[in-house]
Order: structure tokens, then C-alpha cells, then sequence
């Protein structure tokens, strides 16, 4: 019914129910209203003033259609109906026979009461759920329908959502989405990987602003958060998409929740690309200033600097946030607020993307490593990412390795590859294994290194790689 008051172009929608909405439902809308003929109309089965021929299923673009809700709702329960298009009219059912048509007082609008319901059907009313259940049900379809009209009003059962941006209407349903998704034909918002879920319960998708559910466009947005999230957690999402009525049939299914596209990888993609820029690499470094070195000076002569000032000289850039210092795995800056930079996310970030696209690229060993050999190593799968090995007897022989693995390192990395985990777990793992103390040089050129990621916000296994610290993070703290 709220979809019908949103095509008749309502402002304000309010509800009320009771007992779950066995013992009563009243829904009033400030919409076009209807004549006294449409509001008899209404009443009978498939009567719709939505389609007028069949080729109309083709281009919907209303939300409501099939002309079944009011008299459904209306054979099952005591039945009221106001509505008003200038002039106010009043109808009465009861199980579905029309009992009184008369003439009211209303302003411009519809309102709906329902009392009773399932009181014919008393094998349909015993099967019924709790009424805190039903409640919540329709507390939840409430607000999805808000999530896509935030230029309209809901009230329901005294808590209103009043009329705001599409973004402040999402945080105050479901709380903050912190990227930003938009490309031609789509846009909403995207959670933290963080806050991804163990199922789908987080992910709202609107073809055309009518709610969908599609395990296909989830699939999409979960492969561009890639290795961001783990293999059996969902991200959380609110897209909105906006698909020409002939490209898609919203008639498949009787709840009208499932679609079917024209061209399913079509959408896919766009669906998938979009959600992949939200997480490009953003560039935090300022505009290049030209380097005027001092007299009779020469980048050939040895520094005194540290190693992020020199590669400031030598690429014409600065950093737009200044280093602190390194405390344990740890790299502190100051920007416009302070910034906590994981280091050994950051680190498992380079060393993952690394052996993903430079698959085979490795350095010469001067001395090469030898190691037990196992009985089912896999010598193959160690020399496609770059580990240049063979088996001699009973050692593995290594001559060459990634330049992201150092040769003391490499048992550890071994150790995390004979577990046959994925790459994201064997990279992950590896570096929070590996004993390491940063110096500020190293940490600030691993900072730089992940700027030129493909995502340098998050770690192999989703966990972001730097966070941004305010007074209030501060005080808390320091339980002040």
C-alpha cells in the first residue's frame, strides 16, 4: 500500500499498528487521492490505473501494479477507506463485501484502517507470528522504503523520519557508510570493510528506487571489495540503481523482490566498477614543487638526510602529512589530524599486490638457501610468484627470491606456504611473523609504497592500514 501512496505522488506518509497489525493498521498519506468510482474500483481484483495495456508490463515504472493489495487486505478484516481528490468519499468492508459508500470530510489524500485481520481466516490467523515479530517487519519495509524517498516524510508509530539528503537518511536508518559509490546508473554508499556481516542483512539494493534483492549484484560488490573482506563475510551496502524499465522485468516474482536483467553481465559490471573506484587510491601527497638544490651540489654526494627526505628531492614531491615517529610496528603522522599507520598491514599490502602482478620477478641470491624438503612441496606453485628453487635429494634449494622477501625472512614466508592457506592468509601471516624493527626511513618509503596500491586502505584480510586519531579518540584514551 505505501508503494501505491508514493505514485499518487504522497509528501507524508504516516502508520500506525496494533497488535503486530492482527488488531489494527491505519495508514494516511497526503497523495492525489482518488474519485468515487477509482475508490470503488480499488476494491476489486486486479482493477489498476497503472497499466492500460499489456504492453505497459514492458516500461513499469511505478512501484505498485498488479491492482491485489486493497482487495486482499480487504476480504480478510473490517475495512475502512477515506480518501479525497477534492471531494472526500468513505467505504466500509467487511470480508470483502462493501457495506457503506459515503459521502466525508477529508483533506487531499487516502488513509486506510484495517481492524481485525484474519478474523474469517481463522486457519491463516493461528499461523501467524508474534506480534513483536510482525512488528518489526514492518518497522523494517518502512524503512526501506524511506532509504529510497528521502524527499518524503514517514512516520510510524511515533518515530518520523522527516525529510532530508539521500546520505543523512541512510546514517540515520543504518548508520554510517563511509564510501561514496557513483558512475552512470548507480550511486548510493558502501561500509567500511570493517563492518562487513555474516550474511546479507546489511545490503539494500533499488532498481529504479523498488527495493530488489539480487544475489547476483551481491556477488558484484563483493568481488570489488576483493581481499578487503574474507571469503564468507558480506559487505554492507545501500545502491541505488537506475536501469531503463526495458532492460529490466520487475514481474517474476509475486512479492516483486526479484528481477531479471537483458543483459546480466552488463550490470554486473557496473555494478562491480563502480564499487572498485570507491576504493582507488587516493593521493595524499601535495602538488609537485620544483627543487632548486643549494650551490656546488650534487645528487651523487652522500645524505646526512633521512631516505623520505632524499626521494622528496629526487621525485619533486612532498608529503602532505609529516612523520612523528615509529613506535613499535607503528608509524605516527601529523596532518590536519593525526594519523596511525599499521605497518605491518601496510607491508603484507605491498608484499600481496606484489607477488599478484609481478608474478615471476625475483633477485639472485649470492649465497642460495638450502632447506629440508618436504614430500609433497610444491616446487612449481614456489617458482610461479618468484622463488626460483629446485629440489636437490632431500633439500629444497633456493637461488632467487621476490625483492619483498629477504632472505633471512624466507623460512617464515615457507612456513605460511606449506600451510596451503590462500595468498591473502600466506601474506598476511607472514609479515605479522616476521620479527622486525622499523626505522623511520623504512617506515615512511613502506607509507610511500602503499600509496601506489590498488587499495592501500586495507590489508590482504580486510584490515584497514591506517586510521586517523582526533581529541576525542585521545581523551578516551586517557578515560577522560
Amino acid at each position: 500500500m505505501s508503494e501505491s501512496r508514493l505514485d499518487a505522488g504522497a509528501k507524508r506518509i504516516s502508520g500506525d499498528i496494533v497488535g503486530g497489525g492482527q488488531q489494527m493498521i491505519r495508514i494516511e498519506d497526503d497523495g492525489c487521492g482518488m474519485s468515487r468510482e477509482d475508490a470503488l474500483l480499488s476494491l476489486e481484483r486486479h482493477a489498476t490505473s497503472k497499466i492500460q495495456s499489456v504492453h505497459d508490463l514492458q516500461t513499469l515504472v511505478t512501484l505498485g501494479f498488479r491492482g491485489e493489495a486493497l482487495a486482499a487486505i480487504s476480504s480478510v478484516s473490517h475495512f475502512e477507506l477515506k480518501t479525497s481528490d477534492g471531494t472526500g468519499t468513505r467505504i466500509v468492508a467487511e470480508g470483502g463485501n462493501i457495506i457503506a459508500v459515503e459521502p466525508c470530510a477529508r483533506n487531499l489524500g487516502t488513509s486506510i484502517e484495517v481492524r481485525s485481520l484474519f478474523y474469517n481466516v481463522p486457519a491463516r490467523k493461528k499461523f501467524q507470528k508474534s506480534p513483536s515479530t510482525n512488528a518489526a517487519q514492518v518497522s523494517r519495509i518502512i524503512e526501506i522504503i524511506a532509504l529510497a524517498h528521502p524527499e518524503v516524510a514517514f512516520v510510524f508509530n511515533g518515530n518520523e523520519f522527516p525529510p532530508t539528503g539521500q546520505k543523512e537518511r541512510i546514517e540515520e536508518i543504518l548508520g554510517e557508510h563511509e564510501h561514496e559509490v557513483k558512475g552512470e546508473g548507480i550511486f548510493g554508499f558502501a561500509a567500511a570493510a570493517g563492518k562487513a556481516m555474516v550474511s546479507r542483512t546489511g545490503q539494500y539494493l533499488f532498481i529504479n528506487k523498488r527495493p530488489i534483492f539480487s544475489p547476483l549484484l551481491s556477488k558484484a560488490v563483493k568481488e570489488a571489495f576483493g581481499t578487503r573482506i574474507g571469503e564468507h563475510a558480506y559487505p554492507r551496502f545501500v545502491l541505488f540503481l537506475e536501469i531503463s524499465p526495458e532492460e529490466v522485468d520487475v514481474n517474476v516474482h509475486p512479492q516483486k523482490r526479484e528481477v531479471r536483467f537483458r543483459d546480466e553481465g552488463a550490470v554486473f559490471r557496473l555494478v562491480q566498477s563502480a564499487v572498485e573506484r570507491t576504493f582507488a587510491p587516493r593521493n595524499v601527497f601535495s602538488e609537485p614543487v620544483s627543487f632548486n638544490p643549494p650551490p656546488n651540489f650534487s645528487l651523487n654526494e652522500s645524505f646526512s638526510a633521512p631516505a623520505y627526505q632524499r626521494e622528496e628531492a629526487e621525485l619533486h614531491f612532498v608529503y602532505s602529512e609529516r612523520p612523528l615517529g615509529v613506535v613499535g610496528s607503528y608509524l605516527l603522522l601529523q596532518g590536519e589530524r593525526l594519523r596511525l599507520v599499521d605497518l605491518r598491514a601496510a607491508f603484507a599490502r605491498i608484499l600481496f599486490e606484489s607477488l599478484q602482478s609481478e608474478k615471476g620477478l625475483s633477485q639472485s641470491l649470492i649465497w642460495p638457501l638450502e632447506i629440508p624438503l618436504e614430500a609433497d612441496e610444491d616446487i612449481e606453485g614456489l617458482n610461479a610468484i618468484g622463488v626460483e628453487c629446485r629440489a636437490l635429494k632431500k633439500t629444497l634449494v633456493v637461488d632467487a627470491l621476490p625483492p619483498s622477501i629477504h632472505a633471512a625472512d624466507f623460512p617464515v614466508f615457507l612456513a605460511e606456504w606449506r600451510n596451503g592457506k590462500k595468498m591473502e592468509q600466506i601474506t598476511a601471516r607472514f609479515c605479522r611473523s616476521v620479527k622486525r624493527n622499523f626505522s623511520l626511513d623504512e617506515a615512511m618509503l613502506l607509507w610511500k609504497g602503499v600509496q601506489k596500491c590498488k587499495d592501500g586502505l586495507y590489508d590482504p584480510l580486510g584490515n584497514p592500514i591506517s586510521t586517523e586519531i582526533d581529541d576525542a579518540d585521545l581523551a578516551k584514551m586517557m578515560t577522560r
